[in-house]
């Protein structure tokens, strides 16, 4: 697929053509301008003929302009002279393509400028000077005539002030500055919108986005695209809103998005049946269909237009001959019709090659790589996928560069901002008669300025490090407080309740009505196993590991998940609190996977290692992203486990991927304590 129809770097300049006069009536004029023997009148002959053959290359143009020019000077009308000299440039910037020409008439006219009095006619020399080196490629020369032509259009209030900005940036896309690009269309953005010239401040603003999309910024050229669009359908005012979707599928299929390619494809050719243009674009958009549908599988849809495309030869040929030859290579490709999938893509390549289409040129190094791989010419298959290696890294250094140099730009732009800012709010003490005291106060501000925002980030930060920590605290008393209310709800509920219970259970079993018997024992079954809930008995009674083994046991009798145990005595070198919040952890973690591994077995070890006592829980399950559980608000068993760990001083370790299973494993030193 062609990268985008729309060119970046395609740019006219806007000026309002008048309407030719046929060669006669030329003639005539030039016959009087002879004839005259009045100055003055020669003069409004001259001027008159000098401005209608602006355009027509079938007249004596290049003799008439200096003629006139010359009279012009000679008359004292300078204003005259320079406007019939921006006349002539532009004549040879666009007529006969003379730049070498252009540029001695820019020279020529360089000591007139200071005695031009009319409004206009500096910005328009400037703009129009700037154009001639802006086609014959001296951007740098071309940006400062631009530059120019901006300040003189910012005192007369012209049109160029608009176009000057846009031009800039355009020139600084041609010579690699992607930064000063960016800014420049920014800038030209808002002046178009402020100006309410809709037409071309979308223009700005789909430049920007190819802009991006070029350097690898596909989110916000995304970003400006979707704007851009909503914008267009609003103003009804855009009539290249097709090619916007066009670029977009064009990105899409950059990041292999090819539902989304063939889905913003559609909506192109959608939008180009109302555009004005639909004949010159349709054969583009068309033909990058069915290259996308070839791609995609969708074969017969891709094959239906190739013959569509076939039925007109204007379709196929001149400047739709690389759209069309892609489409036709993909489709040969897709139908394993090698021979003519090689024949388009080496007739591609050729049209290619030697231009500066390097995306393009990588695109069709990757296709004639992979067709000679099928045919099974591996050599020539390894040097063409040798060659579109080495141009995705030539382009991915670029695009790197430009990126690295557009944060620069934006850091040097915010700087000089800031500078300029800093400078004009201390004028006064410039002026002043102590001009090295105040520089020093400047500075020595400034140090202060720099040392107070230095101490406020220190405390910034010291202060986040301290809430932080108070709230991992606030949060360890809230479990420890819990533990401890468990404890005692738990021994409340089994010496008192308990007790109650039982001697009721013993009382009623006098009664001959079995069903109260039944309703006591069933009571006392659920209150023990509550108080259970609440705090482990067994780990009072029996200790940390038989307490393990109990749940373990219980919950394999008690589930369809077949358990493994393997356990090492860690009675005697672990405290009592400890032991409660590792029971916890395992408790918490054999809920989370019979909630939500949908495994069928687990493996519960406790081994002594180096001091170290490690238990280790692992499952079979369909497994979990635990960076993303850990950082989501509903994850709180996982948050639990982590603040539990902080509290006995233990180390979590979590490994666990889509359809893996996950293996959780908690390590606590033993102390003396």
């Amino acid at each position: 697929m062609r990268l985008y129809i729309l060119s970046l770097l395609f740019i006219i300049p806007i000026f309002s053509k008048a309407q030719d006069r046929d060669l006669e009536q030329n003639k005539s004029i030039w016959e009087n301008a002879h004839k005259e023997t009045s100055n003055q009148d020669r003069l409004k002959y001259l001027d008159s003929l000098a401005g209608e053959i602006r355009y027509d290359s079938t007249f004596n143009s290049d003799s008439i302009f200096r003629v006139t020019i010359s009279f012009a000077q000679k008359m004292d009308s300078v204003d005259m002279a320079m406007k019939h000299a921006i006349n002539f440039i532009n004549y040879h910037n666009y007529g006969t393509n003379d730049y070498k020409e252009a540029k001695k008439i820019i020279k020529a006219a360089y000591p007139l400028l200071p005695q031009v009095s009319k409004p206009n006619i500096l910005d328009d020399f400037y703009y129009e000077a700037a154009y001639v080196y802006y086609e014959s490629r001296h951007f740098e020369e071309a940006i400062k005539l631009f530059d120019s032509a901006y300040v003189y259009a910012k005192k007369y209030k012209s049109k160029y002030v608009e176009l000057s900005k846009f031009a800039i940036a355009m020139a600084h896309v041609n010579n690699g500055k992607f930064g000063e690009a960016s800014l420049e269309l920014q800038e030209a953005a808002t002046l178009f919108q402020n100006k309410k010239d809709t037409l071309m401040w979308l223009n700005t603003k789909n430049s920007m986005s190819i802009l991006y999309s070029k350097n690898g910024f596909y989110e916000a050229a995304k970003k400006e695209r979707n704007e851009l669009i909503k914008l267009a359908k609003i103003s009804n005012s855009f009539p290249n809103l097709p090619i916007i979707y066009y670029n977009n599928a064009a990105d899409d299929n950059k990041m292999n998005l090819q539902g989304s390619r063939i889905k913003n494809l559609k909506l192109a050719l959608t939008e180009n049946q109302i555009s004005e243009n639909k004949d010159y674009f349709e054969p583009a958009l068309k033909s990058g269909l069915a290259a996308a549908l070839a791609e995609s599988d969708s074969l017969q849809q891709a094959e239906k237009l190739i013959k569509e495309l076939e039925l007109d030869d204007e379709n196929t040929s001149g400047q739709n001959a690389h759209y069309f030859l892609n489409a036709k290579m993909r489709v040969a490709f897709a139908q394993k019709d090698y021979e003519n999938a090689l024949k388009y893509g080496l007739t591609l390549y050729n049209l290619k090659i030697g231009g500066d289409q390097y995306e393009e040129i990588q695109e069709s190094e990757l296709f004639l790589s992979e067709v000679y791989q099928n045919i099974g010419n591996k050599e020539k298959a390894f040097s063409h996928f040798k060659n579109y290696t080495k141009i995705k890294d030539s382009i991915g250094s670029i695009q790197k560069t430009r990126v690295l140099a557009y944060y620069q730009t934006i850091y040097e732009t915010e700087k000089r901002d800031l500078t300029i800012q800093n400078q004009k709010s201390n004028i006064a003490l410039l002026n002043s008669e102590n001009k090295v005291k105040n520089q020093w106060l400047l500075f020595g501000g400034m140090g202060l300025l720099g040392l107070f925002g230095f101490v406020t980030i220190v405390r910034s930060n010291n202060n986040t490090k301290r809430r932080q920590k108070l709230q991992e605290l606030f949060t360890q008393d809230i479990i420890n407080t819990q533990e401890q209310e468990r404890t005692r709800l738990a021994f409340e509920l089994h010496d008192s309740v308990g007790q109650q219970l039982m001697l009721l259970t013993r009382k009623l079993k006098t009664i001959d009505d079995p069903l109260f018997g039944t309703l006591a024992n069933d009571t006392l079954t659920n209150l023990r196993t509550i108080s259970q809930g609440l705090y482990p008995a067994t780990l009072e009674r029996l200790g940390f590991t038989s307490a393990i083994e109990d749940l373990i046991n219980e919950l394999d009798e008690n589930t369809e998940v077949f358990f493994t145990l393997e356990l090492e005595n860690a009675d005697k070198l672990i405290t009592k609190d400890k032991a409660l919040h590792l029971y916890r952890m395992l408790q918490e973690s054999l809920n989370n996977v019979l909630k939500h591994a949908e495994a069928k077995a687990v493996f519960v070890s406790i081994e002594i290692l180096s001091n170290t006592i490690i238990m280790t829980i692992k499952d079979n399950g369909k497994g979990f992203d635990y960076h993303k559980a850990l950082n989501t608000s509903k994850s709180l068993g996982m948050k639990s486990l982590v603040e539990r760990c902080k509290i006995i001083s233990a180390k979590l370790e979590v490994e666990s991927s889509l359809g893996k299973g996950t293996t959780l494993m908690i390590k606590l030193p033993i102390t003396n304590a």
